[in-house]
C-alpha cells in the first residue's frame, strides 16, 4: 500500500471515529500521568491511542521502504553487472565483476569463468545482448566483423576465439591482411598466423611471399606442390625448394612429390641440379633423384645411379628400368603411382 493513501485513509477514519466519539459524548475526562494532570475531551481519549499506532505504523512503513528501497538498487546494479557479464561472456571474452546480493554471487562466479554460445537466431529485450548474438553469429556463420568499428578491437584479446575466427574470415574479403598478419605476427595468436600461410599457399603467388615461405609447414607445402601439379604458376622456383627442403625435415615420400611438382616448375636440367645436391646430402632423396633420371628418360645416368647403389632396394625403378630397356614408349605414370614409389624403399 502506498503510505500516502494509507495516510488519507487513516487519517479520515481517526476523524470520523473522533466526531462519532464527540456526539456520543461531549464530556472531559482527567487522567493523572507521573504528576501530570491531563484533562482532555472523551473524544481525545478514544481515538489517541489509533493516532499513536498510526504514527508507528507509517515509521514502520517508511523504515522498510526504505531498505527495500537500497536493496532494490542493489537488485538493479547488479543485473546491470549480470547483463555486462553476459554480454562479454557471449563475445567470448568473460571479466570479472563485483556483486553484491548474495544469492547472485554464484551466477556472476560461473559467468566470470564461463563463455556462453547461445543457439544461432535467439533474440532478447536487451539491445546490447542481442548486438552481442548478432556478432557471435555472423563470425561463426564464416563473416568479418568490423570489430574496430563497434569499438570492440582493443576489449578483445588477441587469443579470443571469436577473434581469431574473425581474423581468419577477413582474409577471404581483405587483400591485404595476409601481408599484415605475416608482417608483425606477434600481433596475431598462432593460429591466425597458421591460417594465413595455409590461405597464402592456397590462393597466392609465391614470388610475392617468398620470405615467408621458411614459417610454412609441410602441410602447407604440400597445399603449393598440388596447386603446381594442377598446372598453376606459384611461381616455384629453385631458391624457393632450396628453402623449403631447407626449413622442413623430408622424407622419401615428401621429396618425391617435391620432384614430381618440379618437373612442372623448373626445367629439367635444374631440376636435376637441385635433386643431385638433395641426394647427395640425404638418402630419404634418392627415390626422387632416381625418379627424375627415369622421368626424363635419362637411362644411362639411371643405370650409372643404380649401380652407384646396389645396396638400395629401389623395386619398383628398377622395375620399371628393366621394362624400359625392352618397351621405350612406356611412362612412368603409366604402370605405377608415383606416390607410392617409397612403398618399397
Amino acid at each position: 500500500m502506498r503510505v500516502g493513501l494509507y495516510l488519507f485513509a487513516s487519517i479520515t477514519f481517526l476523524v470520523i471515529i473522533a466526531v462519532l466519539a464527540f456526539v456520543a459524548n461531549q464530556g472531559y475526562y482527567d487522567l493523572s500521568f507521573f504528576g501530570l494532570n491531563m484533562n482532555l475531551p472523551v473524544a481525545v481519549w478514544v481515538i489517541l491511542p489509533m493516532g499513536m499506532l498510526l504514527i508507528f505504523s507509517v515509521l514502520h512503513m517508511v523504515y522498510y521502504s526504505t531498505k527495500n528501497f537500497f536493496l532494490l538498487r542493489k537488485w538493479h546494479k547488479d543485473a546491470l553487472s549480470l547483463d555486462e557479464a553476459i554480454y562479454w561472456s557471449i563475445l567470448q571474452e568473460p571479466k570479472e565483476l563485483h556483486i553484491n546480493i548474495n544469492d547472485m554471487q554464484d551466477i556472476a562466479e560461473i559467468l566470470s569463468k564461463s563463455s556462453l554460445n547461445p543457439s544461432l537466431g535467439v533474440l532478447v529485450s536487451n539491445q546490447k545482448l542481442n548486438e552481442a548474438l548478432e556478432i557471435l553469429t555472423k563470425i561463426n556463420n564464416g563473416e568479418y566483423v568490423d570489430l574496430k568499428a563497434k569499438r570492440l578491437s582493443r576489449q578483445l584479446s588477441s587469443s579470443n576465439t571469436l577473434t581469431i575466427k574473425n581474423s581468419i574470415n577477413r582474409l577471404a574479403v581483405d587483400g591485404k591482411f595476409a601481408d599484415e598478419v605475416l608482417s608483425s605476427p606477434s600481433n596475431y595468436d598462432e593460429k591466425v598466423v597458421k591460417a594465413t600461410l595455409t590461405h597464402v599457399a592456397k590462393t597466392q603467388s609465391l614470388d610475392k611471399y617468398k620470405k615467408y615461405v621458411p614459417q610454412m609447414n609441410m602441410k602447407q607445402i604440400g597445399i603449393v606442390l598440388d596447386r603446381v601439379q594442377k598446372g598453376e604458376n606459384v611461381a616455384l622456383n629453385e631458391d624457393i625448394i632450396r628453402q623449403i627442403v631447407d626449413n622442413l625435415s623430408f622424407e622419401c615420400r615428401d621429396y618425391v612429390k617435391l620432384a614430381s611438382a618440379s618437373t612442372r616448375a623448373l626445367n629439367p636440367k635444374i631440376t636435376l641440379s637441385l635433386f643431385n645436391s638433395f641426394q647427395q646430402k640425404d638418402e630419404k632423396a634418392e627415390i626422387a633423384y632416381l625418379y627424375l633420371l627415369l622421368e626424363y628418360e635419362m637411362m644411362d645416368k639411371a643405370k650409372e645411379f643404380l649401380d652407384a647403389n646396389p645396396e638400395n632396394d629401389f623395386k619398383k625403378l628398377k622395375l620399371f628400368f628393366e621394362l624400359k630397356q625392352t618397351h621405350n614408349n612406356y611412362k612412368l605414370q603409366d604402370i605405377m603411382d608415383v606416390d607410392s614409389l617409397c612403398d618399397d624403399a
